[in-house]
């Protein structure tokens, strides 16, 4: 298995970087200044959205591209995958054809659809393991992820339920660069809550491969 796991987590610093570079002007120039001016609030909470969609690409491009290669018969750290049926695929774009499944693309933001996909292949296959595992969570990251790209009232009420899960509270207008920026006070020191949701991607991506 190529190294996709220690990819995202770079892929995840970067993303990271980005974000806090914004804050870094902020804090290192003037009120008043024209950077400062430039770099107000709402544009550093649009950096941290952009930033953590970045993340949640990355991820959705992990799960499917090792996915894929588990159908292969690819063996990771963990080991391989054992199939319910039947032998690996023979090459890479026949796996995929059978993931597929006769439609253009696939999903992977919803866990449920990831572990009802495994299930096809796999008798336990390492995503259905850790993502069942960790539904609620990764359900409640893609709510944030769906409020980024769409503003229906659906995405706003499955964001509030989110951060309410999450943090026990709503953020006003709904706006997910405001919660991505505040802190995450359950770890010492605090950092923010885009750097949790990074981490534990990242942590979630070295389990399954």
């Amino acid at each position: 298995m190529p190294a996709y796991a220690a990819s995202l987590r770079a892929k995840v610093r970067e993303a990271i970087a980005l974000s806090q570079a914004g804050d870094l002007i902020a804090a290192t120039h003037p009120i008043g200044s024209n950077l400062r001016r430039e770099w107000r609030v709402s544009r550093l909470e649009l950096l941290y959205e952009l930033a953590y969609l970045r993340i949640f690409v990355e991820w959705e491009r992990f799960l499917e591209e090792t996915f894929i290669r588990y159908l292969c018969g690819y063996q990771s750290t963990h080991g391989a995958c054992q199939f319910l049926t039947g032998n690996p695929f023979a090459n890479l774009g026949s796996a995929q054809a059978a993931m597929l499944h006769g439609r253009p693309f696939a999903l992977w933001h919803d866990p449920s659809r990831i572990v009802a996909r495994s299930q096809r292949f796999f008798y336990r296959g390492f995503h259905e393991i850790v993502v069942g595992s960790n539904g609620a969570r990764l359900e409640n990251l893609s709510a944030v992820r769906h409020r980024i790209v769409h503003d229906q009232s659906d995405a706003r009420q499955r964001f509030d339920s989110a951060t309410m899960s999450l943090v026990g509270r709503r953020y006003r207008a709904a706006r997910p660069g405001r919660f991505l920026r505040d802190w995450d006070r359950n770890v010492n020191p605090p950092r923010r809550w885009i750097e949790t949701f990074g981490g534990e991607l990242t942590s979630l991506a070295g389990q399954i491969a």
